[in-house]
């Protein structure tokens, strides 16, 4: 199948609000043009060459995955080339929604986006990736376990570091969270403070050391009482009967959905 009939047939795979996003992207970041000169990458030993070339040659909307791992995954300048990155921005972002992996972790696939400099982005640029960031958290909190889910498979906190290295404000997206009422959100949460916060009370991300401001933000959010009260409220009107055993391990620290429910609904309520 050629690259093309590929990318039209992924075009058709997102939720109509991702779709949406994704091409509101497009016809914002559309006056950017393609690169003419060499990538801000390395082709010594981080990129190879032929796909560095294949990355500026192809159309954008053939621009795989595959490409987009060399490429963040590279030694990068300290700022970013900003018409260069903001051209490849629309299919980074289409390729995000559809769980596509962009790097070795997932709190770096927008990195390069937050070494841009910070006037880099046109209004119009600004409020697409933001709209998109509100679309794409919306549609991960609504899957769980092993549904398909932008999520790829990590947490929310994750996600959250993800936009927040990409200099994306994260506060409309815990406003969401706390209003949205769906169980499936109430589970990240759960998940994610459970492993991730409340057996230290900080943020245990090993990427989010020399990011102080989303740690106190996330703290802050997380202790916030109101919050706590909340989510409390949530999981204790959650019907958990269905949930069944933790599977076997030899950790002696098994915890299934119904555990985590439980014990986060005590953390939460002290």
């Amino acid at each position: 199948m050629e690259a093309r009939q590929i990318a039209e047939e992924e075009a058709t795979t997102l939720p109509p609000a991702l779709r949406e996003a994704v091409d509101a992207a497009y016809a914002a970041f559309q006056h950017h043009r393609a690169p003419t000169q060499m990538l801000d990458v390395c082709i010594a030993c981080c990129m190879d060459e032929a796909m560095e070339r294949e990355m500026r040659r192809l159309p954008l909307r053939q621009v795989t995955n595959r490409h987009f791992y060399e490429y963040n995954g590279s030694a990068k300048s300290s700022e970013q080339p900003a018409d260069e990155l903001l051209y490849f921005l629309p299919r980074m972002l289409e390729l995000l929604a559809q769980g596509k992996e962009l790097h070795h972790s997932t709190e770096l696939y927008l990195d390069r986006l937050g070494k841009c400099p910070a006037d880099a982005l046109s209004p119009k640029e600004r409020a697409a990736v933001d709209a998109f960031a509100l679309a794409f958290f919306r549609e991960g909190l609504g899957s769980t376990g092993r549904e398909a889910s932008p999520f790829d498979g990590a947490n929310a906190f994750d996600i959250l570091l993800m936009f927040h290295k990409g200099g994306v404000s994260i506060a409309p997206l815990l406003a969401h969270w706390l209003a949205d009422e769906r169980e499936s959100a109430v589970q990240h949460y759960a998940n994610a403070s459970y492993w991730d916060f409340w057996g230290q009370h900080e943020i245990q991300n090993a990427f989010s050391e020399d990011q102080p401001e989303f740690r106190e933000t996330m703290k802050a959010w997380l202790l916030d009482e109101g919050n706590r009260q909340r989510f409390a409220q949530q999981i204790l009107a959650m019907d958990t009967s269905a949930m069944g055993p933790p599977a076997h391990c030899t950790c002696g620290g098994c915890m299934g959905e119904k555990q985590i429910l439980e014990a986060v609904f005590d953390l939460a309520s002290e």
